[in-house]
């Protein structure tokens, strides 16, 4: 009869209705994030091993929600341009020298004061635990977010011309050096002459004979092969050079959860740990292939050079500033202690 439902039919959609309304909500998975990381260093060096390893470790951790691919050797531009594109956002993540983001932080400069560091200790005390929360600040201003510490280690001087085993033996030298004041500051109260040159170029300059000599740390002089065309290397170690895992504050807040923030963290902290023993462990073995290959290895007593350095320091704490200057030295003295 028109109008009437049979019961049996009745109870049917009754009970579809009553499973619609229990039926939990179908949520869609949540995209993997595909993210970047670029660096300046040699795929055979520490630093670049022990990130392969972290991104490896980073995805396994986050079940593939987490995916970076390493861009090695500069490959997405020079350490000025790459810094600049990761603090813009094109990039998400970067292994930056911190002298390479003086022209967006001057204060970060003070991690280049010569001979401030005693040992790798302590370097390692002052960035990871006395000057951890200082420097993390100043990248945040200058628009990073600021997570583990790698190195690339001390750096030594390397020339074509004689062996250095004290100040004046630095004397007259023309020494390459890289667009960074300490460095410049540091070899000219030593009474070198500086010349400032790409990194790219300066294999050919030191073959040229443009100029004498370069530093870079042993294991960056090793890997770029500058020692085949220089007869002397001088464990002056002048300058710490730090290299920092730092990513966009915008990708690391926005596009990640806490947990995968946390697994990032954790795991480019244990990287930063392996690459700096790796570089430590590297150091030997490098200086004896390059002993073998003809290079006189020299161990100077740096206290001397130490002493030379007061024009340098004159110059820097000027650039940095009283404040800047009187804030990282407590700091490092703290780490000392």
């Amino acid at each position: 009869m028109a109008g009437k439902v049979d019961p049996t039919r009745r109870m049917v959609l009754a009970g579809g209705a009553a499973a619609a309304v229990v039926l939990p909500a179908i949520r869609p998975a949540r995209a993997a994030v595909e993210l970047r990381l670029t660096h300046p260093a040699d795929t055979s060096h520490p630093v670049h091993i022990e990130a392969e390893a972290m991104v490896k470790r980073i995805a396994e951790r986050t079940k593939d929600q987490v995916k970076i691919t390493i861009f090695p050797n500069n490959a997405l531009g020079s350490p000025v341009e790459a810094a600049q594109q990761t603090r813009l956002g094109a990039i998400d993540f970067m292994l930056l020298n911190p002298a390479n983001i003086e022209a967006l932080s001057k204060t970060i400069g003070v991690i280049n004061i010569p001979y401030q560091f005693d040992s790798y200790e302590h370097a390692h005390k002052t960035l990871d635990v006395t000057g951890r929360d200082w420097v993390a600040e100043q990248l945040k201003t200058a628009g990073f977010t600021w997570i583990a510490n790698f190195e690339w280690g001390f750096r030594a001087l390397t020339n074509s011309r004689k062996p250095v085993n004290q100040p004046a033996d630095v004397q007259g030298l023309k020494i390459r050096v890289p667009p960074e004041l300490a460095i410049k500051a540091a070899f000219e109260a030593l009474g070198a002459s500086t010349q400032t040159i790409a990194f790219q170029e300066v294999y050919l300059a030191l073959a040229n004979k443009v100029v004498d000599g370069q530093d870079n740390p042993v294991g960056t002089t090793f890997a770029a092969k500058f020692y085949e065309a220089q007869k002397h290397l001088a464990l002056t170690r002048h300058i710490y050079a730090s290299i920092m895992f730092c990513a966009n504050p915008r990708t690391f807040a926005n596009k990640l959860s806490e947990e995968q923030r946390k697994i990032i963290a954790e795991e480019g902290t244990k990287a930063g740990a392996a690459a700096r023993k790796g570089v430590r462990e590297n150091e030997e073995a490098n200086l004896a292939a390059m002993q073998k290959a003809g290079v006189e290895i020299t161990r100077p007593d740096v206290a001397p050079f130490r002493d030379k350095m007061g024009p340098a320091y004159e110059q820097l704490r000027k650039a940095l500033g009283d404040d800047t200057w009187n804030a990282w030295t407590k700091l490092v003295a703290a780490a000392r202690a």
